[in-house]
């Protein structure tokens, strides 16, 4: 709107288009928002699901591995101390706290563990259970690391912020039979496609908890059931 009024009143510049006109390009404009939309929302309804997963797999190993120690007796707590250490690093790699390459550096304790309760005499089909829900956890979390570090499809997010900005440049010189409507009709469009813009790229990290000085984002997905977990283990 501000640049609607610098053109009338600075430059004198009138409107040069109708509504109409500018049909072609508020088309194209929502083809690729759809588009965009619909590829980040795909990414974005599964992300719901993964903070739950890494919760389970994280519970079963540490309830696996307590289980099996106790068959045999032995005092649990260091194991268990360090499953719960590994799930405080996966916690605090979701709200950005510590980086990629620390959270891999505790997470590969899990294998270590593995192998000092196999020297502990522990039950095989125990053993094999924490080998399955390490290599489910291990899989999430790179699932979750692919989805906070790429963008979903660089190329299109170009087209799409050059199309809505041709746009709002259009709605600024295009013309209405009514007065009150050459004003309203432009601002609540502009606003409209300008946070359809802002929305695609928010929803695209639904793991930013870490964003915005560690305040993220109302798109972010909920990742309480890994602090619930973590906070049982501790317990």
């Amino acid at each position: 709107m501000v640049l609607r009024v610098i053109l009338r009143e600075v430059f004198n510049i009138g409107e040069v288009a109708t509504f109409a006109e500018i049909g072609s390009v508020i088309t194209g404009v929502t083809l690729i928002l759809g588009f965009m939309l619909g590829g980040v929302l795909a990414d974005y309804k599964e992300s719901e699901k993964l903070p739950a997963v890494v919760a389970v797999a994280l519970t079963s190993f540490y309830t696996t591995c307590s289980s099996g120690l106790a068959l045999k007796e032995i005092d649990a707590r260091s194991f268990r101390q360090r499953i719960s250490e590994v799930g405080i690093a996966i916690n605090s790699w979701c709200i950005g706290r510590i980086s990629d390459e620390e959270l891999w550096k505790r997470h590969s304790d899990l294998a270590l563990l593995i192998v000092d309760v196999e020297k502990s005499g522990v039950a095989t089909h125990y053993l094999s259970r924490l080998m399955v829900l390490n290599g489910e956890l291990t899989g999430v979390l790179n699932r979750i690391a692919v989805i906070r570090n790429t963008s979903f499809v660089q190329s299109g997010y170009v087209l799409m912020s050059f199309l809505v900005l041709v746009l709002q440049v259009s709605l600024a010189v295009v013309s209405f039979p009514s007065t009150i409507m050459s004003w309203i009709a432009p601002s609540v469009l502009s606003l409209a496609y300008a946070y359809l813009l802002l929305l695609v790229k928010d929803l695209d990290n639904p793991f930013g908890h870490g964003t915005n000085d560690g305040q993220g984002s109302g798109a972010d997905v909920d990742i309480s059931p890994i602090a619930s977990a973590v906070q049982n283990m501790i317990q």
